[in-house]
Formats: structure tokens, sequence, C-alpha cells
């Protein structure tokens, strides 16, 4: 007889709600680095007490950005904050860029 594994899990969107606990299950971190985030700007919670915080699909991805930068590269907590800037910046770039495209090739 074959084993077999059986995955669950959540699909999330931009507009999801985490609380603090699973974003920290969910990106494999510590609730220090999450607050860190928190307090560099990189993301923000909705809410005003950490028992209370929520976080959004969007700040799952930046997190997950940031553990990869702290991971691979060694970046600190005010360098991921300015990557994780301008990687934004690039992506709206990229995007206006391809709007301009697309009215070009008319």
């Amino acid at each position: 007889m074959a084993n077999t594994n059986i995955l669950s899990g959540r699909l999330i969107d931009e507009e999801s709600r985490l609380s603090l606990r699973e974003l920290c299950d969910a990106c494999s971190v510590r609730v220090e680095f999450i607050i860190d985030l928190v307090n560099e700007g990189v993301i923000e919670p909705v809410g005003y007490e950490k028992s209370h915080w929520c976080f959004t699909g969007y700040s799952l991805r930046r997190v997950r950005t940031a553990k990869r930068l702290k991971r691979d590269l060694g970046v600190n907590i005010a360098g991921i904050a300015l990557a994780l800037d301008l990687l934004d910046e690039l992506e709206h770039m990229r995007s206006q860029f391809n709007q301009l495209s697309v009215f070009n090739d008319d």
C-alpha cells in the first residue's frame, strides 16, 4: 500500500488578515523579527496593541522577502527596509513601463 501525504493550506491574497502569531508561523520567524520590521516601517499592522495586530497578505510577502535578505545576504533591518522600498519602486516602474509599451504598440 502506498504511503500518502495529505497537505492542507490556506490561500492568502492581499486582503487576507493574519494575526501576529499566524504571520510568524507562515514565515517561520520569531515575533521579535516582526516587531523590528514594524518599528522600521517595513510592514504596518492593523490595530494598536501587539495582541490585536493583524497583517495583510502584502505584509506576508514583505516578511518573506525580508527573511531571505537577512538569511542569504546578511542585511540588517535598516537595509531590509531600503531594499524593499527599492524593490517596490522597481515593480512600480516596470508596471508603468508595461503600460506605456501597450500604448506604443497600438
